[in-house]
């Protein structure tokens, strides 16, 4: 089970002028260096194509202004309201600068392969650098980054070790836990009521785990309510009326932070799908330069990576840390960002190294409130009260972690 954490709130500086952050014991002689963040893209159209969700139920799915799987106006909103948000707590940390622009100390790089990241780039670029021109960075248009996967080749699971580490994560009790069990019957009274869900399962291939069945169905379900709900749809459209309630919500979504928890969080997968990503933010913080895209230059202050759930996710198997979010059911909703921050203790010169999560809460995304994005100051393990890590000791734990094969 996941315990709340400390939450604080953000206001947009275009609004309050302000940023207000409750300062922590840990920080209070501290000065925030560098940060390395990925973001989810922001509200999308469902991914899956019409004949897989009409094989999920008979209703008639609501329609959207955009095409599949692609960044709707609003969800370009929600990016810029999250962006103002980020802005306005690293501005306030004197990290980026109030007036003017930061540039080369900014760096931006999105994931080509989809139209939502290389949009949801360009919206942070322009709301992290307001009237600058920050340039975006992203591989070919449709290709696979391996910034963002790093599976391929050398760098892949192995089926006996994936289903290992599976087992050791469910206590060898199957892939379901009453969570998500209930979530399942829940969304099944609504696709297809009276009828039992069936079975669920789970595949390892060598560039990932896949999760089939009904656990599978569900996630992918609740996720297009949330999405509905996000997108601002009327509430007659949000689950045909039958989840268009956040706590109704909380109940559902519990199959997706499964699914998450075993495809993408899942350690042993994460330090491979998520190696090249974890190990150029970790080079970021340290200070060192590099000459591949993204080109890292030594004045780097801020590295922020337009990405996807699955990245946050792999980032959180990586570096060990689970979260829940207040007033928003979803782990990683759409524009959160997680971030890893360097920060030097002005009276010691030790260098530590701290997480956070942002994101809005899900009445924010829906009335595109700037009062409700909230960061959440999340402990690493092993770490003491402060949840702050040394970074070379970070850094060194999670690099021997990582196969040697992926992500170099």
């Amino acid at each position: 089970m996941r315990r709340p954490l400390l939450s604080l709130a953000v206001k947009s500086a275009a609004l309050a002028g302000v940023f207000c952050l409750a300062s922590l014991p840990a920080l209070a002689d501290m000065v925030l260096e560098r940060v390395v963040l990925v973001q989810r893209h922001g509200v999308r159209a469902p991914t899956q194509s019409p004949e897989a969700l009409a094989s999920w139920t008979a209703r008639q799915w609501p329609s959207w202004p955009v095409g599949r799987g692609e960044l709707t106006p609003r969800g370009a909103q929600v990016v810029g309201l999250m962006a103002d948000g980020i802005r306005a707590g690293y501005v306030a940390q004197g990290l980026l600068p109030a007036t003017g622009c930061p540039g080369d100390s900014l760096v931006i790089w999105a994931d080509g392969a989809d139209e939502r990241t290389r949009d949801s780039g360009r919206m942070l670029a322009d709301r992290l650098a307001p009237g600058c021109a920050a340039p975006l960075g992203h591989g070919p248009d449709g290709q696979k980054d391996k910034v963002f996967d790093s599976t391929g080749g050398a760098c892949r699971l192995e089926d006996k070790a994936a289903r290992k580490a599976v087992a050791a994560f469910t206590g060898n009790k199957g892939i379901m836990d009453p969570a998500a069990a209930e979530a399942i019957r829940r969304v099944w009274s609504i696709l297809k009521p009276g009828e039992a869900p069936g079975p669920s399962s789970f595949k390892v291939t060598p560039g990932g785990i896949t999760i089939s069945g009904a656990l599978s169905v569900a996630a992918q379900v609740s996720e297009i309510f949330l999405l509905q709900y996000a997108e601002n749809m009327p509430v007659a459209d949000v689950g045909w009326g039958a989840a268009a309630d956040p706590a109704v919500l909380a109940v559902l979504l519990p199959a997706r932070d499964r699914l998450a928890d075993l495809s993408r969080r899942l350690p042993y997968l994460a330090r491979r799908q998520g190696a090249a990503m974890a190990r150029i933010m970790l080079a970021t913080l340290a200070g060192e330069t590099r000459a591949a895209a993204p080109a890292i230059g030594p004045g780097v202050k801020m590295l922020a990576f337009a990405g996807h759930d699955d990245d946050i996710s792999n980032m959180a198997g990586i570096f060990g840390v689970n979260w829940s979010l207040p007033r928003q059911p979803d782990t990683a909703p759409p524009a959160a960002a997680f971030a890893l921050e360097r920060w030097r203790d002005t009276t010691t010169g030790a260098v530590l190294v701290g997480a956070t999560v942002w994101y809005a809460e899900l009445e924010g995304m829906r009335a595109l409130d700037p009062a409700r994005v909230r960061s959440l100051k999340v402990p690493l393990p092993g770490c003491g009260q402060s949840g702050l890590c040394p970074f070379d000791a970070l850094r060194a734990q999670a690099l021997k972690d990582i196969p040697a094969a992926c992500g170099g």
